[in-house]
């Protein structure tokens, strides 16, 4: 053993024992409060497998001078506080990623290699390389530290004497840091599974209140759904009633606003239609609500709180993008990417975690109903109270309800092949369906697996004919999967809720012409006349079924002209000019008389008669009373524009 290859060993030695634990320290302080730490600790929310030597460290909280390599990165990935290396915990980095978790995987990866290796094996290139790694390493460190004094920490180090023997005892003492089993994977799934509800409860929420309440306020919103408030449950109804009275949103939940943006179509329809999964390239608001709801209905879905690493970071990616958007779409006065982006690495005491964990679980309360090996069926508040409608329902219809069927999803909860499930599943339909009695495949698609099957009603009217058709079922869909690899497989059963639209589209509608007989001495002034038209206005707007909020009405009148067939065409161009009212009118002409006479006779009409109601035309030749008219028949057209549920916006 070379005295060289020694002082190489000492000074490597030197650079782990004195400047990485410093280093860790100041991304420790950039990274987590240690007063807030030290209440945690307290109250005991860090259940982390401590040491002795670390338990006494933590005691002196919020003081780390002394905090080690080790307790510092556990405290670290305990808090998530830092994005997991590109490498995942415990491998090495590519030369290309340099995040800060990169880096400290690499302080970690160097300081075990410094203890594990033998004072032979630190070659003089070997130096020279970790030197320069270490370097690199710590002015990353700076920048992300927005200082420079890790570097100078080194360089002052480097011209430092030690000794050498001191130093090869202390190293001999040194542990290597345990880098995979720091921390309880149990406790890690459940708070990865908090932090998304936390988004689901708090986040998307607030961003479908905003959406809704951006459209319409909750007052005229409850008198839109006044006609259609039996397609609400009694719940639903409770809450409408509750936003009219505070004309506001606070008390309505996903679900609920869902409806109420599809149903009354409050904004465009996503690019696939209401209801189907959007691609990746549709940017639509109404992509990003029905993204939300699927991503609520998935994870309230779910039979257990178990989500990875990798499953965490891509909910938070599709998340943050979606608060990226919607921060777009209110002109950038709402923050929802950056509280999204807080939400993935926020401290949350154990409090907290078992707070989102429950509120996201109780939203469908999902439960293991009955179990035939190796099938757990699951289901939760949707479906049963879908059974107790449909059940409620067979009670008291006649038999063709029997008929009816219900769609059904399935969800494979732990389906690894998903793609080659689905190709199977989906190629074998027709076979699948053989046979079968009351129950019909349809197709599978993903999101775990998912079987959307349709059930008769019937066989959905007792619990024993329900499980006995599921089991059925699946036994057969199992025959023909040999992807299964678990000893249970967990499936969720959720009902698919359908939507009866409640008015259908119209683009524009066609003139609605109505006729009216008027007393002539009502057209005697401006006055009388302007009055009637706005009888006539109040009385179509109070029976419309925009509930008489619409305004911004267009008519046109149409007279019986009363001149005579010489001044007819005259008479035509002058009833095309507008006559300028508060409620605009155009008068055309309705009907021109055109009177016959036989070969003797010579007719001398100049004049009109008015008394009253009654019009009386003369002939001066003959004097001969022609035709008597009693009335005048107006016809009146309202070109009224029709908005995007089919109402009148404009009467």
């Amino acid at each position: 053993m070379s005295a060289a290859s020694k002082e190489r060993q000492a000074r490597l030695c030197n650079i782990v024992q004195k400047i990485f634990p410093k280093v860790m320290q100041k991304i420790f302080k950039e990274s987590v409060s240690p007063r807030g730490l030290q209440v945690k600790y307290q109250r005991k929310h860090i259940p982390i497998d401590l040491t002795e030597n670390e338990i006494s460290l933590m005691e002196k909280l919020p003081n780390i001078d002394d905090f080690t390599i080790e307790l510092c990165y556990k405290i670290l990935r305990y808090e998530n506080v830092l994005h997991e290396p590109s490498c995942k915990w415990g491998n090495v980095p590519h030369d290309t990623e340099v995040a800060i978790g990169d880096d400290v995987q690499r302080i970690l990866n160097a300081t075990n290699d410094v203890i594990s290796r033998k004072s032979e094996e630190i070659s003089e290139l070997y130096y020279e390389e970790f030197h320069k790694r270490t370097q690199d390493v710590l002015k990353r460190v700076d920048n992300y530290l927005c200082q420079d004094t890790s570097i100078q920490l080194y360089q002052t180090l480097q011209n430092s004497d030690i000794d050498i023997t001191d130093m090869l005892q202390q190293l001999a003492l040194m542990q290597q840091v345990n880098v995979i089993q720091t921390v309880d994977e149990d406790s890690e799934n459940i708070e990865r599974y908090s932090r998304v509800s936390r988004v689901i409860i708090d986040t998307f929420l607030n961003i479908f209140r905003d959406i809704i309440r951006s459209n319409i306020s909750a007052n005229k919103l409850y008198q839109m759904c006044l006609p259609h408030l039996k397609s609400f449950s009694s719940d639903q109804q409770t809450v409408l009633k509750g936003a009219n009275s505070s004309n506001s949103y606070d008390s309505m939940d996903i679900t609920l606003i869902y409806k109420l943006l599809r149903q009354l179509s409050l904004i465009s329809p996503p690019t696939n239609g209401w209801g189907n999964k959007p691609e990746k390239a549709d940017m639509k608001l109404a992509d990003d609500v029905e993204r939300i709801r699927r991503y609520r209905n998935h994870l309230a879905h779910r039979c257990n709180t178990n989500i990875g690493t990798d499953e965490f970071d891509d909910y938070f990616d599709k998340f943050r993008d979606i608060g990226y958007r919607m921060d777009l779409n209110f002109f950038n006065k709402t923050n929802y990417e950056r509280l999204i982006k807080l939400h993935k690495t926020c401290s949350m005491d154990k409090q907290m975690q078992t707070k989102y964990m429950n509120a996201l679980k109780q939203l469908e309360n999902i439960k293991l109903q009955f179990e035939n090996k190796p099938i757990k069926f699951f289901w939760g508040e949707s479906f049963n109270q879908s059974l107790m409608n449909l059940r409620s329902i067979l009670k008291e219809e006649s038999s063709e309800e029997e008929k009816r069927k219900v769609r059904v999803q399935i969800i494979f909860q732990h389906e690894e092949e998903v793609e080659t499930t689905i190709d199977i599943l989906n190629s074998l339909r027709d076979e699948i369906n053989k046979d079968l009695s009351g129950i019909e495949f349809i197709v599978a698609t993903k999101g775990s697996v998912v079987l959307h099957v349709e059930i008769l009603a019937v066989l959905l009217e007792t619990d024993q004919l329900l499980q006995s058709t599921l089991i059925l079922f699946l036994r057969r869909i199992l025959e023909r999967i040999t992807t299964f690899n678990t000893e249970t497989i967990d499936l969720v059963l959720i009902p698919v809720q359908e939507f009866t639209q409640w008015n259908a589209p119209t683009t524009m509608g066609e003139p609605v012409y109505l006729e009216f007989d008027f007393e002539a001495e009502l057209f005697k002034t401006n006055d009388k006349m302007e009055e009637q038209f706005r009888h006539i206005s109040d009385a179509i707007i109070i029976h419309s079924n925009g509930g008489g909020k619409n305004n911004n009405i267009t008519a046109t009148v149409l007279p019986i002209c009363l001149e005579n067939t010489r001044k007819a065409e005259e008479s035509f161009t002058q009833a095309q000019t507008p006559v300028k009212y508060n409620l605009p009118i155009f008068v055309t002409l309705r009907k021109q008389l055109n009177i016959t006479k036989s070969s003797n006779e010579k007719l001398s009409i100049s004049s009109c008669i008015k008394t009253g109601n009654t019009l009386v035309f003369t002939d001066y030749h003959i004097n001969d009373l022609l035709f008597v008219i009693q009335t005048v028949l107006i016809s009146i057209t309202f070109l009224c524009p029709m908005d995007h549920m089919g109402y009148n916006r404009d009467r």
